[in-house]
């Protein structure tokens, strides 16, 4: 799968062909085409950037998407720089938490000080 097949572009950005899966984005609504190659595939929505699960056509069947090793290699480091950058994610979150987690721990410090007064 090209680089602009995976990032899953828009229907109103590209040619869709009889080929493609078009479908919206369960999160926001957003219209996206990939490559029928991409059936079956989760995927990272491009307006909201959540993770989408890419729709099997009917009548399709997963053996009908037989790749080449080149492809599915592509398609595994895809998947490895999705699950790293989720893995990033998922700490960036967790700081933000225990900062936040923190904060809130200030704040009622101050408001216990402020009705003891």
């Amino acid at each position: 799968m090209s680089e602009k097949q995976e990032g899953q572009i828009g229907a109103e950005a590209t040619e869709i062909r009889d080929t493609d899966i078009v479908f919206d984005c369960p999160h926001c609504g957003k219209n996206l085409v990939i490559d029928y190659r991409g059936a079956g595939l989760q995927i990272d929505c491009s307006e909201c950037g959540k993770s989408v699960l890419v729709p099997i056509p009917e009548g399709m069947e997963l053996t009908d998407l037989d790749m080449d090793p080149g492809e599915i290699l592509k398609q595994l480091f895809a998947t490895r720089r999705n699950y790293q950058k989720a893995e990033l994610q998922i700490q960036e979150l967790k700081t933000r938490l225990r900062q936040m987690q923190e904060t809130l721990g200030v704040m009622q410090d101050v408001i216990a000080e402020g009705l003891a007064v």
